[in-house]
């Protein structure tokens, strides 16, 4: 039996057996190519055993997990093709394959390891709102606490939310019992991260809190209150109104997710103008600079297409609007609310207010850059703020 062949079962009878720790393949035959080694675990995937490949390139990591079958395969075709090191380790022992020209050497060693790791591969995933009644009485779970089929991304939505706000909310004055956070949601709509985010203050950070969702459809603020009463979230209340006309006392954190166009903007405005000490968006249309980048913008190969005029006007709306904010007196931050296979809308912005006066010019100046570079007459935000 050639040395290359007792590897391969030594390595096969380590799986069968689960001594199997780590089969690590190294000096690529390809001197100039990318890939300069190959890592080989044991993991469990769905419970079911895979091998997962991870293939180390100059600049990059690839992983590949493979049934364990396919995976003998691809083991077995690396070692006799691509590479001229192999190292296996088990508990019951390391060995050393090396091929040089014709000659193979096969070195056995005291193990290195004396236990296999964890063969978990699954992550668990963390949630901060677990299985809670009013996530049934709002239809995201079913009476049993799991979640139904069709409210999976809402779900991840909704945990991915209040993993923000924690995030935010680490170190800051707001995170303190003795002081009442009130918070106004703005387009509240069917209520499931605002009741998530009273969940998560009052009582998971058993801050004081108060929270009011406002929205346009009465079926919805109803069905709100309704549930608010029967989980007994005392301070969490729904009322009718429009953004734009909404009277916004002093506020502590003002949300606006999914406001379709200018509401997001009349949004921004209010929270600016009640002090908001964190202002945040997941902005929803952006039809209104779309509709005012009229002029010769030197783009015009670009923006002729309509996919790419829409996604260019979304990008510059929302660079404008954190301008705005910064103008002032908030940082800013605009990235990824949750990846666009679990929803479409997945930009957000938030604001932190600064307790230092700002420079406002020089973010006002480079919104005129903008504007003037996208030929926009105007950003309705402008309008409130000025």
């Amino acid at each position: 039996m050639s040395k290359e062949k007792e590897l391969l079962l030594e390595f096969e009878t380590s799986i069968q057996n689960d001594s199997f720790v780590r089969l690590t393949l190294s000096k690529p035959a390809d001197k100039d190519g990318s890939l300069k080694k190959v890592i080989i675990t044991l993991a469990s995937i769905k419970r079911e055993a895979h091998l997962s490949f991870v293939y180390r390139h100059k600049t990059n990591d690839i992983t590949k997990n493979l049934k364990v079958v396919e995976g003998k395969t691809t083991v077995e075709s690396l070692i006799s093709s691509d590479f001229q090191i192999a190292n296996l380790f088990t508990t019951n022992g390391d060995f050393q394959f090396e091929k040089n020209n014709s000659k193979s050497s096969l070195r056995k060693s005291k193990p290195s390891f004396k236990t296999v790791p964890s063969r978990g591969h699954d992550k668990e995933k963390r949630h901060l709102i677990q299985n809670t009644e009013y996530l049934k009485l709002l239809g995201v779970l079913d009476k049993n606490g799991r979640v139904q089929k069709d409210k999976g991304d809402k779900f991840k939505q909704i945990n991915k939310f209040i993993e923000v706000i924690d995030g935010l909310l680490k170190g800051s004055e707001l995170n303190q019992a003795d002081k009442l956070v009130k918070v106004v949601d703005m387009g509240s709509g069917k209520g499931y991260l605002t009741f998530a985010l009273y969940d998560y203050l009052s009582g998971q950070l058993k801050l004081p809190t108060s929270i009011t969702g406002v929205e346009v459809r009465q079926d919805l603020i109803d069905k709100c209150n309704g549930i608010a009463k029967a989980v007994n979230f005392e301070n969490l209340d729904f009322q009718l109104g429009y953004i734009a006309d909404f009277s916004l006392d002093k506020t502590n954190i003002l949300i606006a997710l999914h406001a379709c166009d200018t509401a997001t903007d009349d949004a921004i405005a209010k929270g600016m103008a009640a002090e908001a000490e964190l202002i945040i968006c997941a902005p929803c249309c952006h039809k209104q600079v779309r509709k005012s980048m009229t002029g010769n913008t030197g783009l015009d190969s670009v923006l002729q297409h309509g996919i790419l005029k829409e996604r260019q006007a979304e990008i510059v709306t929302d660079a404008i609007r954190a301008l705005i904010m910064e103008a002032n007196g908030y940082k800013t931050k605009v990235f990824e609310f949750i990846s666009t296979e679990h929803t479409g809308k997945n930009l957000m912005i938030v604001g932190e207010r600064k307790r230092q006066n700002p420079n406002p010019q020089q973010y006002l100046d480079e919104v005129e850059k903008l504007k003037s570079q996208f030929s926009i007459s105007h950003h309705y935000l402008e309008s409130l703020v000025n």
